[in-house]
């Protein structure tokens, strides 16, 4: 009876690593860069928008998610705006951090920049302005690649919260610019992407 016992836990230990073998080869095999888009038509001139864009002192307001959640503290670099800008910011208890850098800077294109969570790759992002008469379509674009093995299984569902994310924050940064610097402080920006 006892020898019965020990090879039924045999063959579940055995079943246990061959699904956990399984998926780390899957999540190996499986594609781990990722890439999002998300733009919104802004009632204003590319100037004015990039007014809240190209500074990284408003980005707190309209482009950080989940403040609720991590309750960031943020530090501006020396310089908060135009290229070379930096924000760093480090979550609640010290569960998470990261960092923003300008690369480039255009009041009339757009801004581009690098962004990276600790112990994770860059990525490489852009938020770009294509001018209309009285409107200016902002467009926000994002990618980079997710770790090895868990990044190929979670693809999907990483591009899904960013993307929540990324057309929540175009909403915020479009009430900021068009009410001028005033935003509902009732609202927590990214809320609107963890539901």
């Amino acid at each position: 009876m006892r020898r019965d016992g020990v090879r039924v836990a045999q063959i579940v230990i055995g079943v246990l690593l061959l699904t956990a073998l399984l998926l780390a080869g899957l999540g190996a095999l499986l594609p781990r860069r990722w890439h999002v888009e998300q733009s919104i038509m802004i009632n204003a001139t590319p100037a004015a928008v990039h007014r809240y864009v190209n500074d990284l002192g408003y980005w707190p307001e309209w482009a950080q998610w989940n403040q609720a959640d991590l309750a960031p503290q943020n530090q501006l670099g020396a310089r908060s705006s135009g290229v070379g800008a930096a924000l760093s910011w480090t979550g609640r208890g010290g569960k998470a951090s990261g960092e923003v850098h300008i690369t480039q800077s255009d009041p009339t294109l757009g801004v581009w920049f690098e962004s990276r969570t600790a112990g994770g790759e860059p990525s490489i992002a852009q938020l770009r302005y294509v001018p209309g008469p009285g409107v200016t379509e902002v467009i926000w674009r994002d990618e980079g690649h997710l770790p090895p093995v868990i990044g190929g299984l979670f693809l999907d569902l990483f591009q899904q919260r960013l993307s929540k994310h990324m057309s929540a924050g175009l909403e915020r940064l479009k009430e900021l610019v068009e009410l001028g610097g005033r935003v509902d402080p009732r609202v927590v920006p990214g809320a609107e992407a963890d539901e």
